[in-house]
């Protein structure tokens, strides 16, 4: 989704919070106020609505004359906040009282004071605010209980995966464009050649004119395919050749450190990580499915919604 509408992700951290709130809180109507409409939206007989432009400038960063592309988000924002909230009470049955939503928004007006009082932030966006986040948070616990628990499988790589990523080693490495680079490579240093040299003769990563010479470093710092393969590597001997997204990897450890963790304390945590990775991305493809279901039509002197490479609305040409 467009920067606008992946905010509703649960909010599980703070600068997510004060993302949504600095990105202009979302407006909603279920019918024009007497001004122009700009847009209308349909999901079969889910709901239609309309939205007038009154609501929309209240939120546009300059008073009277709006910027076309901050309007084009800020209507993005209404039209995507409305799906959402209809079809979480469509879909899973969810509302929430003002009770609740009174009491998030407190519990919003605390925890981010200094930034709502620094961006002059409205009692009634706040409030909006918090109620999409009711509503993001609870459709994230719903469609997890959906998915079912977390695999074994899944908490045995999550382990192996905190293992390397804090495991310390000492690596060189050769960097090649091909495979086929790569392979004369291991054969020279297979024939006898050192290390070193080879990679001050052939490799062209940065490193190369140090005969390849990473240091010493956690291997979570590194792209995965190579910190698998300095992990797995037996010391003091290069590896084979190792695709990653910059090319092909001839790697050789002089030194590795594993860490000393508490296996069972990682297991125990990793349900939880997992679980609320996997949340959060159950939300964003369900946000994305409801939005792009959606028959939305914007008046052209105001822009045009599009649905690739995600649902927005585009400022008028």
């Amino acid at each position: 989704m467009a920067p606008a509408p992946r905010v509703p992700r649960g909010f599980p951290l703070r600068s997510r919070v004060f993302f949504l709130l600095a990105a202009a809180a979302f407006v909603l109507s279920a019918c024009g106020g007497g001004t122009q409409v700009v847009a209308t939206v349909a999901d079969g007989d889910l709901y239609s609505f309309e939205i007038d432009e009154q609501l929309v400038e209240e939120l546009s960063a300059s008073a009277g004359a709006v910027d076309r592309t901050q309007f084009a988000q800020d209507l993005t924002n209404t039209i995507v906040e409305f799906i959402v909230i209809a079809r979480a009470e469509s879909d899973f049955d969810l509302t929430f009282n003002d009770e609740e939503i009174d009491e998030r928004t407190e519990q919003l007006s605390t925890d981010f004071a200094a930034e709502i009082e620094a961006n002059g932030f409205t009692d009634e966006r706040i409030r909006r605010v918090a109620h999409q986040q009711l509503v993001a948070n609870a459709v994230q616990e719903l469609l997890v209980e959906e998915e079912g628990p977390v695999s074994d499988e899944e908490i045995d790589a999550f382990v192996t995966e905190t293992i390397r990523g804090q495991t310390e080693a000492c690596t060189s490495h050769i960097l090649l464009e091909t495979e086929d680079d790569a392979v004369a490579a291991l054969e020279r240093v297979q024939a006898g050649e050192d290390f070193t040299e080879v990679a001050m003769d052939v490799s062209t990563g940065p490193s190369g004119p140090d005969g390849g010479d990473l240091g010493c470093a956690q291997l979570g710092n590194f792209v995965a395919e190579f910190a698998q393969g300095a992990f797995e590597a037996e010391i003091g001997v290069a590896t084979e050749p190792v695709r990653s997204s910059f090319g092909w990897h001839l790697i050789l450890v002089s030194e590795r450190t594993e860490p000393d963790v508490d296996v069972d304390a990682v297991r125990e945590n990793a349900a939880t990580v997992l679980s609320s990775q996997g949340g959060q991305n159950l939300v964003q493809e369900w946000l994305l499915e409801v939005v792009s279901e959606a028959e939305v039509t914007v008046e052209p002197e105001y822009g045009s919604w599009v649905s690739s490479p995600v649902p927005q609305v585009t400022p008028p040409a």
